[in-house]
């Protein structure tokens, strides 16, 4: 119930954030739906940052204020971690709200690693956390393919080089796969979690050239990345698990094709996609 309100309320802000501007009068021609997979002006490929929270909860080492073993305790502590990912996608148009803006479905497919580190932390006798000698770390390949509805304002909505900007608010859902190891344990099989969880995403874009998206995207919800049940030598008596919570992710995306789109300039006195409407 908590992730469905969480859900609830980034939809509301999202749709809360759509410029009025968008739902003028005249309505560009939208393309059909399918037309637009085999498109290439629209599809955009790029990469970024992945900076996903998590949860260890298990046994840790209990040591005292000289570094000498006390037994083990049962934790829970907050995990972060970063790495970095690639994705390609495009949006589909399904609706148009005004001659510069449209309704979309939004689809990409993305893969992502980062590193969990420092797992075999011990505790002090005071409930402090302390970094072990010899630190176990996890490594996850993450794949996902996030699919939602976008609001879209501005050159890459009608695919024009006369509006230098863009802007697109978008929600939906994230499914994921995602494939952890224990890095420094030989022999250890990895392991696989997988889920579908909700996002919020934001594109800012500008058309230099081509058209680059700087985009922001946060997901939230758990999913189970790693169960271990035995001990792990010196490092950790076992059991343990890590769960993955929330992700968010800056990326820098490009359209390769956007050079071949219809408008020439964005110093055009007409809009071409109703060349009855001067803007000046």
């Amino acid at each position: 119930m908590n992730l469905i309100r969480k859900a609830g309320i980034v939809f509301a802000i999202v749709f809360a954030m759509v410029p009025v501007l968008g739902f003028a009068q005249y309505q560009h021609t939208v393309d059909p739906f399918w037309s637009n997979l085999r498109n290439p002006l629209r599809y955009e490929i790029g990469g970024g940052l992945v900076m996903p929270s998590g949860t260890f909860t298990g046994v840790v080492h209990v040591q005292g204020s000289n570094g000498v073993y006390k037994g083990d305790s049962t934790a829970s502590r907050s995990l972060s971690s970063q790495g970095f990912g690639g994705s390609i996608g495009l949006a589909l148009p399904f609706k148009a709200t005004g001659h510069i803006s449209c309704w979309a479905v939004s689809a990409q497919l993305s893969g992502n690693i980062y590193s969990w580190e420092g797992l075999n932390q011990t505790m002090g006798l005071d409930g402090s956390y302390n970094d072990a000698d010899v630190p176990l770390n996890a490594g996850t390949m993450q794949f996902t393919m996030p699919i939602g509805i976008d609001y879209k304002i501005g050159n890459d909505a009608i695919l024009t080089k006369r509006l230098p900007f863009a802007a697109a608010f978008g929600v939906g859902v994230m499914p994921q796969f995602a494939m952890t190891t224990l890095e420094d344990i030989s022999g250890f099989k990895a392991q696989y979690g997988y889920g579908c969880t909700p996002y919020a995403k934001f594109d800012w874009s500008i058309f230099a050239g081509i058209c680059w998206k700087l985009r922001f995207m946060y997901s939230m919800g758990n999913i189970n990345l790693l169960d271990v049940n035995s001990r792990l030598g010196t490092y950790n008596d076992g059991p343990f698990t890590i769960s993955s919570g929330s992700q968010f992710m800056v990326s820098l995306m490009f359209m390769p094709f956007s050079g071949g789109w219809k408008e020439f300039a964005w110093y055009n006195t007409y809009d071409t996609y109703n060349q009855h409407d001067r803007f000046n």
